[in-house]
């Protein structure tokens, strides 16, 4: 299993931030076309700002400033990779800056200028929740209204607002299920091992960036051979059911729990070093004793713990855990051992 994944490893090096939950802004392609989107968006918009204040016979001195603060914020934004872990929220702000801009034009009578909200509106949609968005859309429209001092916003545009917003969101809807899909394993739900690569990556860069602690878990169910030799398949399955069940009830919710073989998982504990991790160990060696269902096998596991701070690298990780796993095993099974 550790040549498997030192190569897998070395083939995913250089991934970026990732959330609890499989989430787009893993890809790096999807960050780099968000970001492309958000700064030529917000480009176009000053660049519009500056023609409709030159085409103005008075313009206010407000929309002059918005558009310096606009363009500042521009030029700044441009020079955030999409690599930076600071990415999302310097799109978040630049976007704001940008309607804020915009809102600000159409009260002092550039009223078309509003419906350039609308992209940024869309894109909101696909990474914050979409109630949120929605309620944050509605207070913007109804000041920039009232503030204006007449209903300049015809039904139709409302209308289209709205339709898009539902296609932007059920489209984000069906990309996370269908990313979901991609990153679980079928029989128990958990994650699978392609997303584990993932995170190895990226919890051993959170590491070394702000020195957040994090400890792996390789683990081995004993005996699951013999449990689907002697007792059929579908026992074994409910062996993996069973010790997954078990596991997350004992985990947080901002632990990772991962199949990544037929009898092999293994678990990231988000802010634990490896004492805490070994004694969560032995406590779902000790759940598994007390919650087994009569319909399930009698089952052990073994486990192997190792710190990030006692690893080089996510390969060197991932090593010394499997190394700690080959120890509790060697030692008869159903324990849990820290790496050396």
């Amino acid at each position: 299993m550790r040549d498997l994944f030192t190569r897998a490893v070395k083939a995913n090096d250089g991934l970026h931030y990732a959330s609890q939950q499989p989430s787009p802004f893993e890809s790096s392609d999807f960050r780099d076309v968000t970001r492309s989107s958000v700064l030529y968006l917000s480009a176009f918009i000053t660049a519009g700002g500056l023609v409709n204040i030159i085409r103005r016979d008075e313009p206010h001195i407000a929309m002059w400033l918005a558009l310096v603060v606009a363009g500042l914020s521009l030029l700044i934004s441009w020079r955030v990779p999409a690599s930076s872990r600071h990415m999302t929220a310097m799109l978040h702000a630049l976007m704001s800056v940008m309607v804020f801009n915009i809102c600000l034009q159409v009260i002092h009578g550039v009223y078309y200028q509003f419906m350039c909200v609308l992209p940024f509106y869309l894109i909101w949609i696909g990474m914050l929740p979409t109630l949120y968005v929605g309620l944050g859309a509605a207070a913007v429209t109804s000041l920039t209204v009232a503030l204006a001092g007449e209903n300049f916003l015809i039904p139709e545009n409302i209308m289209l607002a709205v339709a898009s917003g539902m296609v932007v969101h059920f489209a984000k809807l069906q990309v996370q299920r269908q990313l979901q899909l991609a990153s679980s394993d079928d029989l128990t739900g958990a994650l699978n091992r392609r997303y584990l690569l993932t995170q190895l990556g990226t919890m051993r860069a959170e590491f070394i960036r702000t020195n957040r602690m994090s400890s792996l878990v390789l683990i081995d169910v004993d005996g699951l051979k013999a449990i689907n030799d002697s007792l059929g398949h579908r026992a074994g399955d409910n062996v993996l059911k069973s010790f997954v069940k078990i596991t997350r009830e004992r985990i947080r919710g901002s632990d990772l729990l991962f199949r990544i073989g037929g009898d092999e998982f293994a678990l990231i504990l988000a802010d634990a070093k490896s004492h805490a991790a070994l004694t969560v160990s032995n406590d779902i060696r000790q759940l598994i004793r007390e919650q087994l269902g009569t319909d399930t096998p009698s089952f052990a596991v073994s486990f192997g713990v190792c710190c990030v701070d006692d690893s080089a690298s996510p390969e060197d990780w991932l090593e010394r855990a499997d190394e700690a796993l080959y120890t509790a095993k060697s030692d008869g099974g159903d324990a849990a051992r820290l790496a050396s």
